[in-house]
């Protein structure tokens, strides 16, 4: 599918290739179970993929502790959307259509569409029957026609379809737990290494995005999953492992303050002396003391 000068047009054509008649220009709600030209389709629209139990489940990263009922994966503009093994539905939707709405303004907030797809959302039975009565009433207002208030209906309508999904996520990794605290005793292996190797006083601090690859996750999965376990953003987490550091080398070593200060990546021994005091409550050299 060739991308057109036309952005309304991305939703007519992926319509097109399922033999779908368009009821709106910038929004689609379209059976995969639809003879459908090609094995993929890319637009230049979110998409949001529902499918039943995913023959190919490895390739959507599905475990023995998640559920089974189905899988969701989520689409940036621009990127292919697979169809091979697809049999259940697709929401897809133009940037233009939530432009200069609340939906607009917090889609950034849904971090998941920029996960990978072994990283993809699986659902339990109870679950896929909230997605449906979602995608139920985006059908209904698409079979009701286009007039005032269709915009405002349906950008509501799909951002309660995307916070449930945040609800599920949350739930995903709590039920994931196990296997978290081992990515996190990975993740602070690989902080540790970064600024004890002196990476940090060549580079700088470090972001989700340096340590995502060697854990073989997105930065955004890396992000998301470290605050439903501590709390807290990689910068946060980040800054408490290198805190950490430097108490032992306070403690364990007789380097001094401005040569740990430098290791660590810090500009200056002042700034350093600030951030220690703010997150211990005490100076470096009180520290030492104590």
């Amino acid at each position: 599918m060739h991308n057109i000068a036309d952005p309304t047009n991305f939703v007519c054509e992926c319509n097109r290739a399922f033999h779908k008649e368009t009821l709106h220009p910038l929004v689609s709600l379209i059976d995969m179970l639809a003879p459908c030209v090609g094995s993929q389709v890319k637009t230049d629209c979110y998409a949001v993929v529902f499918k039943h139990r995913a023959a190919d489940s490895e390739k959507y990263g599905r475990r023995y502790y998640d559920y089974s009922d189905g899988t969701l994966l989520f689409v940036t503009p621009s990127k292919k959307v697979d169809l091979a093994t697809a049999d259940g539905k697709m929401l897809i939707f133009h940037p233009t259509l939530i432009m200069y709405t609340p939906l607009g303004a917090r889609l950034k907030e849904f971090s998941f569409f920029k996960y990978r797809p072994e990283e993809s959302l699986h659902i339990s039975c109870c679950e896929e029957k909230v997605i449906n009565r979602c995608l139920g009433c985006i059908s209904d207002e698409l079979c009701w026609g286009i007039d005032e208030y269709s915009k405002t209906i349906i950008c509501n309508s799909i951002e309660l379809l995307l916070n449930y999904c945040r609800r599920f996520y949350t739930r995903q990794f709590i039920t994931r737990h196990n296997v978290n605290v081992e990515a996190i005793d990975e993740l602070d292996r690989l902080i540790d290494n970064y600024f004890t190797s002196g990476q940090a006083a060549a580079h700088g601090m470090p972001t989700a995005g340096r340590f995502a690859p060697r854990l073989g996750m997105s930065a955004e999965y890396v992000n998301d999953m470290l605050k439903n376990e501590t709390g807290k953003t990689v910068c946060e987490y980040v800054q408490l492992r290198r805190i950490q550091l430097a108490k032992e080398f306070l403690m364990a070593s007789d380097r001094s303050v401005g040569d740990i200060s430098a290791l660590l990546g810090f500009s200056t021994a002042g700034c350093f002396a600030t951030v220690f005091k703010k997150i211990t409550g005490c100076t470096p050299e009180e520290y030492r003391r104590n």
